[in-house]
């Protein structure tokens, strides 16, 4: 089920960030563990971050306070990948709510274009002291309304 990379697919993600596969990642057939994908999408969520230039906090929050948890999280497994191949991870916000939001990523392998996976994160931001959901703040939405190129801001 190899799929290669249309530009179409891609144009919507303005961000992007590289990973290497591990030694540790591959399993005994000798492509990367399906869980790995999650990992991978998480490393494209806090590079998004970064890229402000918020940085994660020892105690889990981002340095302009927004805490999240994920609360959904979806693959597609397409391809595979295998031992030292170098992955594109794409990443992107399609959609903010007054408290959740959701990452979107595509997975790519660099050597050919082949779409590895697709996916999404659907993360909500809560409260520091009482972990309940509270609204995203108005800096955050207007944020991603510049950076992303489509995006539903669907607030109430």
């Amino acid at each position: 089920m190899l799929r290669k990379v249309k530009k179409e697919d891609i144009l919507l993600y303005k961000h992007k960030t590289s990973v290497r596969v591990r030694t540790w990642e591959v399993d005994w057939q000798g492509v990367v563990h399906n869980s790995n994908y999650l990992r991978y999408m998480e490393i494209g969520r806090l590079e998004y971050r970064r890229a402000y230039g918020y940085d994660l906090s020892p105690d889990g929050t981002f340095n302009d306070g927004l805490k999240v948890f994920v609360v959904h999280n979806s693959v597609d497994y397409h391809s595979t990948a295998t031992l030292d191949d170098l992955l594109d991870v794409y990443t992107r916000i399609s959609w903010i709510k007054n408290s959740s939001f959701c990452f979107e990523h595509v997975i790519i392998k660099q050597k050919d274009n082949t779409v590895l996976s697709t996916g999404k994160g659907i993360l909500v931001n809560v409260d520091y002291n009482t972990n309940k959901a509270v609204s995203l703040p108005d800096k955050f939405v207007d944020e991603v309304r510049g950076f992303e190129i489509e995006c539903n801001i669907i607030r109430e």
